[in-house]
């Protein structure tokens, strides 16, 4: 269990002191970060470092579902710990890193981890998909997620559903020319994850569209 928590669904108008202000219920917090895309606009997500490890844990259990500034946010482990790219105001002693000064990577398909350098999403090599790490399919369990952002990545899919459950695998469709569709896919471990998922985020707003849950029937 790492000190740092990812927090989601979070207000547009939280700012890091905001997100630390609110997370300081659960311990003392080092350092706070709301991330946002190139033009400075929040991603309704952030990172929250304590000092503890068991200050990350309060936070889990204390704060998710908690109301900050309107919205009901979730709070898990971070478990890209140290390697989550995109910009954000931050607060706190924690110094700044090579990779907190650059976009979010998106790594090539089939890559497993999300140190691809200095690769923008909008520059993907691959022609048909950017994808997270794979894993043995399970039926029932791959969900389409149509209305998406364009600027969302696999890994920003990733992790706003991975409070419903193991996520196994996403993918964010593009065609030959590097575009994305504006659709993905999630797959986690079981298809009652899939189901708590298609319940939970179907009609949620992710970066700025109410996005759509169903099972991929496809898959």
């Amino acid at each position: 269990m790492s000190n740092r928590v990812y927090v989601g669904n979070l207000a547009w108008s939280v700012s890091w002191q905001d997100l630390k202000d609110h997370m300081r219920d659960a311990g003392d917090v080092q350092y706070s970060k709301v991330l946002t895309d190139r033009d400075g606009r929040s991603k309704g997500c952030g990172i929250v470092e304590f000092s503890t490890v068991e200050g990350a844990k309060d936070a889990i259990e204390k704060l998710t579902d908690t109301e900050l500034k309107g919205r009901k946010i979730f709070v898990r482990e971070d478990r890209e710990d140290g390697k989550r790219g995109g910009g954000g105001d931050r607060g706190g002693a924690r110094p700044n890193n090579s990779n907190n000064s650059k976009a979010d990577p998106t790594p090539a398909e089939g890559a497993t981890s999300s140190s691809s350098g200095d690769a923008k999403a909008d520059a993907t090599p691959t022609p048909t998909t950017t994808t997270s790490s794979s894993s043995v399919k399970v039926e029932g369990s791959q969900l389409f997620i149509g209305n998406l952002s364009w600027d969302t990545t696999w890994q920003e899919l990733k992790d706003h559903f991975a409070s419903c459950g193991d996520v196994q695998y996403s993918n964010v469709a593009v065609g030959r020319d590097g575009r994305k569709k504006g659709f993905g896919f999630v797959r986690f471990a079981t298809a009652e994850e899939a189901s708590q998922a298609i319940e939970k985020m179907n009609g949620v707003e992710f970066m700025g569209r109410n996005i759509e849950v169903r099972l991929d029937n496809k898959a």
